[in-house]
């Protein structure tokens, strides 16, 4: 009992820490005609942007990341280029991704929703490793420890939509982990050292 207590504790916890501490930035896409777009994002904050422009089949098409801070950004993007097809447009701000899916056809560009997730939220301390994850697209979670040598340990977590776990690795030995969360969507690492 007190195990449950103690993962439900971290679960509320860890959605606490995710909903103060994540940064919410919006993206808007607004057609310019002559084959022309501009992404406007806002954040409350300064931070890193990374905009990236993906092909249906996983392509890069685009990617751009800002070396400075900035909370405002207004990028002019010429789609003459792109062939008719859809497209995935990306935006990393610290640990959190906004996408809205894209279409080229012969009138212009259609722009879908704005969707946005979290990365996971990890904490390795005293040999136990917590996590928690709010997984939007409810994807079946796969949980994997590397080292060196190849997987180490994997576990399935479920589809939930929140998924919040804790693994004592006091078992392993000395040295370093890279710690992997995953979906069919969504891929996510995070690195330990003993």
């Amino acid at each position: 009992m007190k195990t449950k207590q103690f993962f439900i504790t971290l679960a509320a916890i860890a959605i606490t820490l995710l909903a103060t501490a994540v940064e919410k930035p919006k993206m808007n896409v607004i057609n310019l005609g002559e084959d022309l777009a501009m992404i406007a994002v806002a954040n409350e904050n300064p931070a890193y942007f990374e905009l990236s422009i993906l092909a249906e089949n996983g392509d890069l098409v685009y990617h751009k990341e800002w070396a400075s801070e900035i909370t405002d950004l207004r990028q002019i993007i010429n789609y003459s280029n792109l062939e008719n097809g859809n497209y995935s447009l990306n935006l990393k701000v610290k640990n959190t991704f906004v996408a809205r899916n894209f279409e080229v056809n012969n009138q212009g560009i259609v722009v879908g929703e704005e969707k946005m997730k979290y990365a996971p939220y990890f904490d390795f301390t005293s040999d136990v490793l917590k996590l928690s994850y709010l997984n939007f697209d409810e994807e079946n979670v796969k949980f994997k420890i590397y080292n060196e040598g190849g997987l180490v340990f994997e576990n399935k977590l479920g589809k939930d939509f929140v998924i919040s776990a804790g693994f004592d690795l006091s078992q392993l030995e000395k040295g370093k982990y890279e710690i992997e969360l995953s979906s069919y969507k969504n891929q996510f690492s995070y690195h330990i050292e003993k």
